[in-house]
């Protein structure tokens, strides 16, 4: 795809399966062998009878249809033989066409990377304006016996053959692709080639393809939105592949141009129109390669330089580049899916594998660092929320100072240490480093205990931290926002305190008047409407379950059940979880 839109002048792979060229008894076989090797225009024949490759002599076709037909049983719809026509585009050289075509026969036939090994007869034909290689293939394999089936769900399909067909031209100079007519954003149905004829072809010229059908057209117009999704996602990554020496700013870049090139694509595709390649591109290399190539640098560099952060002096600033780096991971991951170093520092440490994860302390540092838009903080919030995160580091400075030389021993300090724990999150990547920073297997258990300890430490430290309740108020939006869906609202940390500053502050007849509804007496305590509901559910929640101990933790199966019935779905499952779902 990439080559479609940056080098439109590349011809596609085309290997077509012959309709009725297939054989049913040894008289057919034969009438095939001699068509494809005796025909005028024949320039060379080889097969691999005996599973490996040599010339193949034409007064032989007799003997070779007598053993093939020797070893075939029942009466396979399709026969027991398929005739396989790969084309090149017009003016390849003969012997060119050939070194492919031998090449192609035997890893497709010949290899057993596809569950057998198949026996086949091959020439290729120079009696068309181009060349082409014919294959007739037994389908019954000699090693496992297993039968050759090419369609679209088996092992070997013609996607299959045709990328091999790309990939097996590129080596021998051959600019091939393998991408289908729809990911170019073609439609109609393509005229027959030439070529693709059986030995019982009057020679005519093809009649044009039969129009589409309406349901048929809308079905490929849905492909074309798809195509133009992947030519989305490349052009993103060719974006990412120029990196900052070929950033927007340089138009002249190829490597932008070609971002350019992938997205003009796509537009057109979802317009149901023809891809719009960049010709220009197609002088200055292959742009798989290109990308190939920038992946390389950019796996390199990202190499070095996690190294040098790795080798920096503890502070906080290196926590800080650490989580720069993990940023920079997950935006270039979609170039390199399968770098172990980029996945790890992508993937997010899970909670219960982080020691040092604090929802709070997560939720106050992304609020610092969420632009002043995104949730509406006046500056007086900010104000408080720079206050409070001030003197949580004062708090944790203190809490670590009493462990500095364990520290100091272990490679880290109290500042880094701050800032491990007041990061929003931490990569897996970087929890691990941590630990394997330790010089040997023993001090790496001593450091993960002390790290449990520390955490439980720095969890009851912060358990007598007071917010104002507008902070309060915020921190539990932002919990809400970055919580999973099913998460419990009781499981939400600040919600739950407010919850208790309601249970504290709401006089009884407040409190009775929200467990039976009505949410008047909290509209000036919690601002947020959103908020209100879900305090007030939980208020109402902890209302029944101190109320009736023989219902217990069944209140809210209980209550889930009377509401379903209300909306008339009984039969609908509910449990308890479900009515504590975000």
């Amino acid at each position: 795809m990439l080559r479609n839109a940056g080098a439109p002048r590349s011809w596609q792979s085309v290997i077509k399966r012959i309709a009725g060229g297939s054989a049913r008894t040894p008289q057919e076989l034969k009438r095939l062998l001699d068509y494809v090797a005796r025909e005028e225009g024949v320039e060379a024949t080889w097969c691999n009878l005996a599973g490996y490759e040599r010339d193949f002599d034409p007064r032989k076709a007799a003997h070779v249809a007598e053993t093939w037909s020797s070893t075939w049983r029942g009466a396979p719809k399709r026969g027991h033989t398929d005739h396989i026509v790969l084309s090149f585009p017009r003016g390849v050289e003969v012997g060119q066409a050939e070194s492919i075509a031998r090449e192609w026969g035997q890893e497709v036939f010949g290899s057993g990377d596809y569950g057998d090994v198949w026996r086949y007869v091959a020439a290729v034909h120079k009696d068309t304006d181009h060349v082409h290689a014919h294959f007739i293939v037994d389908k019954h394999g000699i090693d496992n016996g297993r039968f050759l089936s090419i369609c679209r769900y088996s092992e070997l399909n013609f996607d299959v053959m045709r990328e091999l067909h790309a990939e097996i031209a590129q080596e021998h100079g051959l600019n091939l692709v393998a991408t289908s007519r729809l990911s170019r954003g073609l439609i109609e149905n393509a005229v027959p080639d030439l070529s693709a004829r059986s030995s019982t072809s009057s020679g005519s010229a093809p009649v044009a393809p039969p129009p589409l059908s309406d349901a048929e057209r809308e079905r490929r117009l849905e492909a074309l939105q798809d195509y133009a999704r992947d030519y989305d996602e490349l052009s993103r990554i060719a974006a990412i592949a120029a990196g900052p020496d070929e950033g927007p700013a340089s138009s002249s870049g190829f490597l932008t141009r070609l971002a350019g090139a992938l997205g003009a694509s796509a537009a057109a595709l979802r317009q149901g129109l023809p891809l719009m390649p960049d010709p220009t591109l197609h002088e200055e290399g292959d742009a798989a390669t290109r990308i190939e190539t920038a992946r390389a640098e950019m796996i390199a560099a990202a190499e070095e330089a996690w190294g040098a952060i790795r080798a920096m002096e503890p502070s906080a600033e290196r926590v800080d580049l650490e989580r720069s780096f993990a940023e920079q991971a997950r935006a270039s991951l979609s170039l390199a899916p399968d770098n172990p170093l980029l996945a790890a520092h992508a993937r997010v440490a899970a909670h219960e594998e982080d020691p040092y994860f604090h929802p709070t302390l997560a939720s106050l540092a992304r609020l610092e660092s969420a632009p002043p838009e995104s949730l509406t903080l006046d500056e007086s919030l900010r104000a408080a929320l720079s206050h409070v995160r001030d003197e949580i580091g004062e708090r944790l400075t203190a809490l670590f100072t009493i462990r500095e030389d364990e520290l100091r021993i272990a490679g880290t300090s109290v500042e880094e240490m701050v800032a491990r724990f007041t990061v929003a999150e931490r990569s897996e990547a970087q929890v691990a480093s941590w630990t394997a920073d330790q010089p040997n297997t023993m001090q790496k258990v001593f450091w993960m205990e002390m790290e449990r300890a520390i955490g439980q430490e720095v969890r009851t430290e912060l358990a007598t931290l007071e917010f104002a309740p507008d902070l309060t108020e915020a921190v539990a939006r932002e919990q809400l926002l970055s919580a999973d869906r099913h998460l419990r609202l009781s499981e939400v940390p600040a919600l739950e305190a407010i919850v208790d500053r309601m249970h504290e502050t709401l006089p009884g007849e407040e409190l009775e008047r929200v467990m039976s509804g009505d949410l008047t007496p909290l509209a000036e305590r919690v601002r947020d409407p959103a908020l209100r509901a879900a305090v007030a559910h939980e208020l109402r929640n902890e209302g029944d379950l101190s109320a009736d101990h023989s219902l217990g933790q069944w209140a809210d199966l209980v209550r889930s059940h009377v509401r379903a019935a209300e909306l008339g779905l009984r039969d609908r499952e509910a449990t308890y979880d479900h009515v504590h779902e975000l």
